[in-house]
């Protein structure tokens, strides 16, 4: 586990407190999470897990299952046993998995996610995205999806926002470049500088 802990731990990079929230607010307990690379926090929060990535790095970590299995056991918030499968492919070709399967699709830093994996969110489901490469404005323009919440991060904790989350919406192809680690005492740490948008699945 010491490439997870290096690389999302050690920098307090986890957003465990996100996870959470959605846990609370949505109850989800499916969830699809492609591009995922070793980001296995999810599944301290959530039961039942796919992930998908075809990077060298991820394949490797997630060839040791029982590590990973253990590892998440020992961390997990629920009673029941943690479900794990991991897919060493490219999510924006066809996925082995049914359309309408799972309760939350996290689209976090993956490009072109909204729109080859949106089909595997059930109706009713969520998917969660921080506008990277503009996903957020894909979603909107996407008439099986609607925008219903937002998420962000406010002294140091994850805040849900109902109140007309559209108006914090970027403009489209935002260039700006933003700052993700900050030195620290103890060497670096993530500075949680996103938005995240909730998107409901409406059919199709």
């Amino acid at each position: 586990m010491s490439l997870y802990e290096k690389q999302y731990v050690a920098i307090q990079f986890e957003r465990a407190g996100l996870f959470k929230l959605l846990r609370e607010q949505y109850g989800c307990t499916e969830v699809l999470y492609p591009g995922s690379s070793v980001h296995i926090t999810p599944s301290f929060y959530f039961p039942h897990l796919v992930y998908v990535d075809s990077s060298e790095t991820a394949v490797n970590f997630f060839a040791d299952e029982t590590a990973v299995r253990n590892h998440i056991n020992r961390h997990k918030t629920y009673k029941r046993s943690a479900y794990v499968r991991f897919i060493a492919q490219d999510y924006t070709t066809a996925l082995p998995l049914p359309d309408g399967q799972f309760d939350l699709l996290l689209a976090l830093f993956a490009p072109n996610m909204v729109q080859t994996c949106q089909k595997y969110l059930k109706k009713g489901g969520i998917l969660v995205t921080n506008n990277f490469q503009d996903e957020a404005q894909t979603a909107v323009a996407n008439p099986t999806l609607t925008l219903v919440a937002m998420v962000q991060y406010r002294q140091k904790r994850y805040v849900l926002v109902k109140d007309e989350p559209d108006r914090w919406l970027p403009a489209p192809n935002n260039s700006k470049i933003k700052r993700y680690l900050k030195q620290t005492s103890a060497g670096f740490a993530y500075t949680e500088a996103e938005n995240y948008f909730l998107f409901k699945k409406l059919g199709g």
